[in-house]
């Protein structure tokens, strides 16, 4: 990529899309049938710009005053945001999967990109990658902070509404990659925080150890000892301000874990003794019909399967510090009180994969694996033990939250607002079919999330039944998640045509949509074919 034009491959992808994407949706419209398959059911143990505001009811925020249902109660918000933590990890760890009895389980919470950068970008705006243009880790390839900063992004977002709206913000932990560019910016503090404590030392941060810490403007540095471990710092920080916040307060605490290298609390690093990486049916396998990028791989070796073994190993030690987290933070909510009126919802930037489908490790790709992630909401007035299958997105965080604690979300957010499913576990009338996930940005050796052999950029949609993928290379691929739910089997060359074109033309309606657009291209008709495709 042209490091003075690192918009330039995302720009001629869009181009591409909007040029074929109008007449196949019309297409799609025209001639199917709408799917509504609405799930509400108890969660089993083992289950894996402009301000104006929108007409859209999903999307205007409620004045603080006003009741949100059953969650009339809920003043605050606690958002816990890991760091590579798919739903195999996630149930490795007993304490976090224990969380699904406490509160809602989202099965279909889909990132818009498997990526940290433009995944956090849309959680805070609100919006897919092609319109907040974020598109990866790091300024020379169009993302990371400077690139958020520069398009004036981070001075209208969530911290910004929320404090516009009288609500009292916090971030711990990890902000943006490639925060701070420079030195003279290592004190700054963006825009809407009322408390900061973010780590400026980049690479070593995620080490756990041996960091700088921008303490609200001033900066601290940790070293080795015990006490200096990253998480337990930041999390140390986020029950001190639940226990002096004025309401109604915002709080997120946002993890390194278990990003490589994956630290690990002292106390931590005898559990998980044996643990494997997962060996389901995508373990080290060939899929059939695989796209062009893939066919090429071979089989890990024994030698690199027992090392993915390890990695897994020490991940899953990693996670656990989340659960410690998560554990300090509802043990302060009881102890003060504010249990009673504070929702918390746990999840994470992406997924991650290991040794599935002959790849070592890593993420970037469109599989479940790495795009499905955990989602769970807990708190007063949401109903325990539930689990929710609709088509949900990263891009609905920033809206949901807003109208939580009173705010409101601009016109031009993609997403919706889940406060309804989280007053009544039951997806709302009208809810959309499919969401978005695209990669637009492109691997290099100077991103902490470097892959070699890296998927090509693509657009994927992904319903509860389907998901339908184009790449840039010209692969395309479909699979049926109902009767293949690990996503194996390619059924481009054989599904119904009329199918096909249906799906492609939401993804180029999708790929191409902005604000009201998106929550009309979102719903649009998928036809009703047999069980068989």
């Amino acid at each position: 990529m042209n490091e003075n034009d690192s918009s330039a491959p995302n720009q001629t992808i869009i181009n591409t899309l909007v040029a074929a994407g109008t007449a196949l949706i019309l297409l799609a419209v025209g001639t199917v049938f709408f799917i509504s398959s609405v799930r509400s059911t108890p969660v089993q143990a083992d289950s894996v710009s402009d301000s104006t505001t929108s007409s859209d009811p999903l999307i205007d925020g409620q004045a603080a005053s006003d009741p949100v249902g059953l969650l009339a109660e809920a003043e605050n918000l606690v958002f816990v945001l890991a760091d590579d933590l798919d739903w195999n990890l996630f149930n490795q760890v007993p304490r976090l999967a224990a969380l699904k009895e406490q509160g809602i389980t989202f099965t279909n919470h889909t990132v818009t990109d498997s990526l940290c950068c433009p995944s956090r970008v849309s959680i805070m705006r609100g919006q897919y990658i092609h319109n907040h243009k974020v598109i990866s880790n790091i300024e020379k390839t169009g993302g990371g902070w400077p690139t958020f900063r520069d398009r004036k992004e981070e001075n209208d977002c969530l911290p910004v509404w929320l404090s516009n709206a009288g609500v009292t913000t916090a971030l711990f932990g990890k902000y943006l990659n490639d925060f701070p560019s420079e030195p003279k910016e290592a004190k700054y503090i963006p825009p809407g925080w009322d408390q900061w404590a973010v780590p400026i030392s980049r690479g070593d941060s995620y080490t756990g150890y041996n960091y700088t810490l921008n303490d609200n403007g001033t900066l601290v540095r940790y070293g080795n000892k015990t006490s200096d471990f990253l998480n337990d710092v930041i999390t140390n920080k986020a029950t001190q301000f639940i226990q002096t916040a004025q309401q109604p307060f915002f709080l997120e605490l946002s993890t390194y874990s278990p990003h490589k290298p994956a630290p690990v609390a002292t106390r931590n690093a005898l559990k998980q003794g044996g643990t494997l990486a997962p060996r389901n049916p995508t373990y080290n396998s060939y899929g059939v019909d695989e796209p062009k990028w893939m066919k090429d791989k071979t089989p890990l070796n024994a030698a690199r399967l027992a090392k993915a073994d390890r990695q897994w190993r020490q991940r899953a030690r990693s996670a656990e510090s989340i659960a410690d987290s998560v554990d300090a933070i509802m043990a302060k909510l009881k102890e003060t009180g504010r249990d009673k009126d504070t929702l918390v919802v746990v999840t994470t930037d992406n997924g991650y994969h290991m040794a599935e489908r002959r790849m070592f490790k890593g993420k970037r790709t469109p599989y479940a694996s790495d795009t499905v992630v955990p989602m769970i909401v807990i708190g007063p007035g949401v109903p325990a033990g539930i689990t929710v299958d609709a088509m949900t997105s990263t891009i609905d965080l920033g809206p949901s939250f807003a109208q939580l604690l009173g705010a409101t979300a601009p016109s031009w957010v993609d997403g919706r607002s889940l406060v309804d499913f989280f007053s009544a576990g039951e997806t709302p009338e009208g809810w959309r079919n499919a969401v978005l996930s695209e990669s637009l940005g492109i691997s290099t050796p100077e991103d902490p999330d470097y892959q070699k052999n890296a998927p090509p950029q693509f657009f994927a949609l992904r319903s509860e039944k389907w998901l339908y993928v184009e790449y840039v290379d010209g692969s395309k691929t479909l699979y049926n998640r109902e009767n293949d739910p690990y996503e194996m089997v390619n059924l481009i060359t054989t599904a119904d045509p009329l199918l096909i074109a249906s799906l492609s033309g939401q993804l180029k309606a999708l790929s191409t949509c902005l604000g009201d657009d998106c929550r009309v291209a979102d719903s649009a008709a998928i036809p009703v074919v047999g069980v068989s495709q």
